[in-house]
């Protein structure tokens, strides 16, 4: 019968081993590395749920830019010396009257028109926008303009819009888009 010897030696680092000595990771480092790895996937998965708000306020933005910026040209199709009513309807044939006549909600400070005041009649709409899968939202639009001193060729616009509802989803960030211009330049 052999015998089998537990005992090495590495010539060249000039270590011993022996059968009572193994080389790997403790218990204690694996918990380590556990616990090392669950934070780093905890922090991945925030700035997931970080990067879809993000998404869905950028979207809410696009949204609002395109809807004020329609408004906007509509507007900007009357010519700034005459003082007639537009109509808009939106996806659920609800007609808006949009005045082109100097008038209008306030301009805060930062040039955004006020959401918290009450709404001026034929400066504001709850416009609906339906999108293919049946969604619906609900966006706040109001408008601002007035008239430029020693002109009757043009006018300044201000538009602002703002998501109000978006159906059963609740909104925790909507943004104001303003949108503003002069209309009738040389017209």
């Amino acid at each position: 019968m052999a015998m089998i010897s537990c005992r090495s030696q590495n010539f060249a680092s000039g270590q011993h081993y022996s059968c009572g000595q193994q080389r790997g990771m403790t218990i204690i480092e694996l918990m380590i590395a556990m616990v090392v790895l669950a934070v780093g996937i905890v922090g991945s998965m925030a700035l997931v749920v970080l990067a879809i708000g993000y998404d869905s306020a950028s979207k809410q933005m696009s949204n609002s830019t395109a809807l004020a910026q329609m408004v906007t040209e509509r507007i900007m199709a009357v010519p700034a010396s005459t003082n007639t009513v537009v109509t808009i309807t939106d996806c659920t044939n609800t007609a808006y009257n949009v005045s082109t006549s100097a008038g209008g909600p306030t301009v805060t400070s930062l040039g955004d028109l006020d959401f918290t005041a009450a709404t001026v009649t034929s400066y504001y709409m709850l416009y609906t926008d339906c999108d293919t899968s049946g969604r619906q939202a609900t966006y706040d639009v109001r408008w601002n303009i007035q008239a430029i001193a020693n002109s009757t060729n043009a006018k300044i616009l201000t538009v602002s819009a703002q998501l109000k509802s978006a159906g059963n989803n609740r909104m925790v960030f909507a943004p104001v888009t303003t949108i503003r211009t002069i209309v009738g330049q040389g017209t």
